[in-house]
């Protein structure tokens, strides 16, 4: 054992000082630097635990009339940090090893899960793109196939030919099938128009109890497991019923040979920082026997028309039209999948917290026929289907091509009982604006707005003002204008 050279133990006994009358991190640092430096001047335990006597002693020497009690519990933390230095040495390579082991596979975990957000990150943008495109698409079909459906609607009524009239009713079936997969697009784009509204999940699942059992074949057994504590959601009905549909149908044609397909539904407390959300979620859970879907593919089964079924078969729609409903309801959708071992999908719907008012619906009263129209709208081939329409109803019908044009009209003392807007005009003024003005002039007009555009329909909704969602049919048309007009005419 050798004894500590002069100038590193004035140093140890200075720090020890510092420490014992101003002690904080600044002087344990200090210390266990001394460490390391004793270590490289081949100090051991034991020269450091007799130096530190020493130095101790000194100290007391010192500061005889120190009636601190804590100087000596100082001191030892003191030398603690001092051999702390030893410790890399006593434990061997063998713990510094498994220590870098185990910082090594978190490294890893943490590299993997970056780049499983990173993916999921990329997917959602590319999501969104498609989403947006598809969007655009599918609000210029509407102005299309309002035209389409309507000139369809009023050809078929005039017509007498039998063989002419099949003819005419297989291209309104192909139009409204047209329709169906602009509101597919629509929803995986989230700019699907939803009216949300309570729904009870036990009853609701009840209803669909035969709407399941259509849909699947005799092969394929149906387990529907609800919990009675499940709640309610608030949703759109239709776009919910739709995308239970598009499930159990995936599911069936999943098992071409039959199986077995569980439907269940639970209320849960959802923390996935994965999906996105956070909370009381009704969880609608779709589990199947079937065939399975490969690794490589399952990023992509959220895409519109992307399918695994063969040619022919489907459009590629329905499990996009699930993924848009769920993020536009405000919960997610996550599936799980591998080759020979079924597929599982579980839609989230945010839980409803309260219930609802529930208004009881207007009791429909018939229109008055001889009523005046005015039609604003600047697309001309839409205006004329919408004029068709109206003076097949009986109506009398007026024109014009933009807001301005319409309020001029009404100025010159024409005789208007309802005015039938599109919300998207050029001009300045849209539909929104034109019918606050006609309501200011003329309290007791009512106005209908419509459009295929998803942001104008949500404007107007805001505004509680009536609308009707391009391509609207005729008799949806009739119903609405007739209901709005006998409102008016009621004392």
């Amino acid at each position: 054992m050798k004894s500590p050279p002069p100038a590193f133990a004035l140093l140890y006994a200075e720090a020890l000082e510092r420490h014992l009358l101003r002690s904080g991190e600044q002087a344990l640092h200090h210390a266990y630097e001394l460490g390391r430096q004793a270590l490289g001047e081949g100090l051991g335990i034991l020269d450091l635990t007799l130096f530190h006597h020493g130095a101790l002693s000194q100290f007391a020497n010192r500061h005889p009339s120190d009636d601190n009690p804590d100087w000596l519990e100082l001191a030892a933390d003191f030398l603690a940090e001092c051999l702390s230095s030893f410790e890399m040495t006593l434990l061997g390579y063998k713990e510094a090893n498994h220590r870098l082991m185990i910082a090594h596979e978190e490294l890893k975990s943490e590299i993997e899960e970056r780049k499983k957000a990173e993916d999921a990150l990329l997917h959602a943008k590319k999501l969104q793109a498609v989403g947006l495109l598809a969007g655009g698409v599918a609000h210029h079909f509407n102005n299309l196939l309002t035209v389409v459906l309507g000139s369809l609607e009023l050809a078929r009524g005039r017509i007498n030919d039998k063989r002419i009239e099949r003819l005419l009713f297989a291209a309104e079936q192909s139009a409204q099938h047209g329709a169906e997969i602009t509101r597919h697009l629509l929803s995986f784009s989230r700019q699907q128009m939803l009216q949300p509204r309570r729904i009870d999940m036990e009853t609701w699942i009840a209803d669909l109890a035969s709407l399941l059992a259509g849909a699947v074949r005799g092969d394929i057994e149906v387990d529907v497991r609800i919990d009675s504590d499940v709640g309610a959601v608030e949703v759109d009905r239709a776009q919910l019923d739709l995308a239970l549909l598009n499930l159990t149908v995936n599911a069936r044609d999943a098992m071409p040979h039959g199986g077995s397909l569980i439907v269940s539904a639970r209320r849960s407390q959802v923390d996935n920082e994965r999906l996105g959300i956070s909370g009381h979620y009704v969880v609608i859970e779709v589990v199947d026997t079937g065939e399975g879907v490969a690794p490589d593919i399952l990023p992509q089964l959220f895409e519109p028309f992307f399918t695994t079924k063969g040619e022919g078969v489907g459009t590629g729609l329905g499990l996009s039209q699930v993924h848009g409903f769920a993020h536009q309801s405000g919960g997610a959708v996550e599936l799980e999948s591998a080759p020979g071992q079924g597929t599982t999908v579980r839609l989230y719907l945010p839980a409803a917290r309260k219930a609802a008012h529930m208004a009881k619906p207007a009791r429909a009263t018939p229109e008055n026929a001889s009523a005046h129209i005015l039609v604003v709208e600047d697309n001309a081939d839409v205006a004329d289907i919408a004029t068709e329409m109206l003076k097949d109803f009986g109506y009398s019908v007026q024109c014009a091509a933009q807001a301005q044009a319409a309020l001029d009209l009404l100025g010159h003392g024409e005789q208007v009982d309802l005015l039938f807007s599109d919300v998207i005009m050029p001009g300045g003024m849209n539909g929104v604006e034109l019918a606050d003005e006609v309501h200011r002039r003329f309290p007791n007009m009512p106005v209908l707005l419509t459009s295929g555009y998803n942001d104008a329909v949500q404007s107007v909704d805001a505004t509680g003002l009536p609308y009707i969602v391009k391509p609207y049919r005729a008799e949806a048309l009739r119903e609405r204008i007739g209901e709005l007009l006998s409102a008016v005419a009621r004392p």
